[in-house]
């Protein structure tokens, strides 16, 4: 009987997974910068796995690293961590539910048209706020949270020495 209620409970709480999709996370649209040029956006995915919705979500990006040309990496000068990440196409960083099975995008970063050497983060108190690093190959920690479910972590590289519009993100794992 013990077990039985255990499964059950098991199977309704929350448990979420954040990871990268290339097929879902670009997307280049009109920015909202003075003159009105595109920008390249970069998105995490997060999915709720479990059998009841995710309540309150943040994400959080935890680190930024510098790799060096032989792999080895260095916390990158101007990061302060942890800094919220915001949600996709949300005008604030508050937090939000995650239903079961319907993976939401949370913003890992950014760059535009206008300053196209500039790798942007969105960064509280507004989403006017924003962290600025110059090209180069990064390393990222993420963690995302839910009441009552435990912490998703992920790490994931960004190649931004292509260009503006051609930011490369990988499983770091």
């Amino acid at each position: 009987m013990w077990n039985s209620i255990r499964q059950a409970v098991t199977i309704r709480r929350s448990r979420l997974r954040v990871y990268f999709d290339p097929a879902s996370t670009y997307q280049r649209h009109d920015s909202a910068d003075d003159k009105g040029l595109p920008g390249y956006f970069c998105h995490l995915l997060v999915r709720n796995e479990g059998g009841a919705p995710a309540r309150r979500c943040r994400g959080r990006l935890l680190d930024v690293s510098v790799r060096n040309p032989d792999g080895s990496t260095r916390p990158a000068p101007g990061f302060f961590a942890p800094v919220f990440l915001k949600w996709a196409r949300e005008p604030d960083f508050e937090a939000r539910d995650v239903e079961r099975d319907q993976p939401r995008r949370l913003d890992l970063c950014f760059a535009l048209a206008s300053a196209p050497d500039q790798l942007r983060f969105f960064a509280p108190p507004s989403p006017s706020g924003v962290l600025l690093f110059p090209p180069g190959a990064y390393r990222v920690g993420v963690s995302v949270t839910a009441e009552g479910a435990r912490a998703a972590h992920g790490v994931f590289h960004i190649d931004f020495t292509r260009g503006w519009d051609q930011i490369v993100i990988t499983d770091g794992a």
